[in-house]
């Protein structure tokens, strides 16, 4: 039924981005600077999760980079320290990597050392920058501009300070959900190149757009899971029982996708609520200190304070691994899944609750 999976795949980028023409445009003219080998301005993209920030940003760069020799870099900034954001930006910048032991501070001016001409560093998920130092680090590389995603830009904002506000003039802009027509137009251009023709109707690619009620990235994977219980079912077409049956197969994998795609702490606290079946904040966090010693033993990290893990739970729920309930210490965490597991592992260091 799927003639080319890669289609339907997170980091597929389509040759032309349905529905986004502004806001290329508006990158584009935050780039221009960059044309003439000047320093490009600054950039805040703000939007919901899966409405295609990232898409957008790469899709732009890969624009700009295609008629002038910009260097650019991607950092994902979930679980990064200052340090290890300036050495993702060094890994994607022309020279070798620095060795594994080499300082912060040093880092920085192996940075400053290596940018001669316009560079545009991509902090993606920059909601999950422990701290704004990174950024003033980055800010101070001469031709250095930063394109910053994040998901809510008040909250992002109100954490930089007075100074590092007046130095960044962002280019600022949101991205808002689909429409259903624009949404089952961009899965139409999908079905084209992955599914051969007449496997779906518009009807169904309108009935998924409403589902998902205009999140790209959902719609995507719904429509990859109906083409698979298609086949799975052996099916001559898409039927709109695999439709309907697409939805939850999709949050599911979605689901799975994002939580392997999180770092170490965020799947720690996941497997603990997992475990525990519904945790109130203080027995979770008591749970944490309990395991803290095996769990991050060789890994070269360190448990992490009451407040950071706060952030990262956080971001368990906006990534819809794990329900809240109440306030404050009568939180109480659910996993929304149980049948979803870590990849790294965590299990036998978690134990059950009884092994406290």
């Amino acid at each position: 039924m799927i003639a080319d999976s890669v289609v339907f795949d997170d980091e597929h980028l389509p040759r032309r981005l349905l529905h986004r023409e502004a806001a290329v445009d508006h990158l584009s003219r935050a780039w221009e600077p960059a044309l003439g080998g000047e320093q490009a301005h600054d950039v805040l993209i703000h939007g919901p999760p899966g409405v295609g920030k990232t898409a957008l940003t790469r899709h732009s760069l890969q624009k700009l980079t295609g008629h002038v020799d910009v260097q650019t870099a991607h950092v994902r900034c979930l679980g990064k320290t200052t340090a290890g954001v300036v050495r993702s930006v060094l890994h994607d910048l022309p020279g070798s990597d620095p060795s594994v032991n080499v300082p912060r501070e040093d880092l920085c001016i192996k940075l400053q050392e290596r940018v001669d001409d316009p560079v545009i560093v991509v902090l993606d998920e920059a909601d999950g920058l422990p701290a704004t130092d990174a950024l003033d680090r980055l800010v101070d590389v001469e031709k250095l501009s930063v394109v910053v995603i994040c998901h809510n830009p008040d909250k992002w904002l109100s954490r930089l300070d007075g100074r590092l506000r007046r130095r960044l003039t962002f280019a600022e802009f949101g991205l808002e959900r689909y429409g259903v027509d624009e949404l089952a137009d961009i899965l139409e251009a999908r079905a084209n190149l992955g599914l051969p023709s007449g496997k779906v109707t518009r009807e169904q690619l309108e009935e998924i757009a409403d589902e998902v009620a205009g999140v790209a990235r959902n719609g995507i994977q719904a429509l990859r899971q109906a083409a698979l219980r298609a086949e799975e079912l052996q099916h001559d077409r898409i039927t709109d029982e695999d439709v309907s049956e697409s939805f939850e197969r999709a949050r599911r994998h979605i689901r799975e996708l994002n939580l392997e795609t999180l770092p170490f702490h965020h799947q720690l606290l996941y497997e603990l609520i997992r475990v525990g079946d519904g945790l109130e904040a203080g027995e979770l966090h008591d749970q944490y200190d309990a395991v803290a010693d095996r769990a991050y033993r060789g890994r070269g990290q360190t448990p992490i304070s009451e407040r950071a893990r706060r952030t990262k739970l956080s971001k368990l729920e906006e990534y819809d691994l794990i329900e809240v309930e109440g306030e404050n210490r009568h939180r109480v965490y659910r996993v929304c899944d149980g049948e979803i597991v870590p990849a790294i592992g965590l299990h036998q260091i978690v134990g059950s609750r009884e092994s406290y």
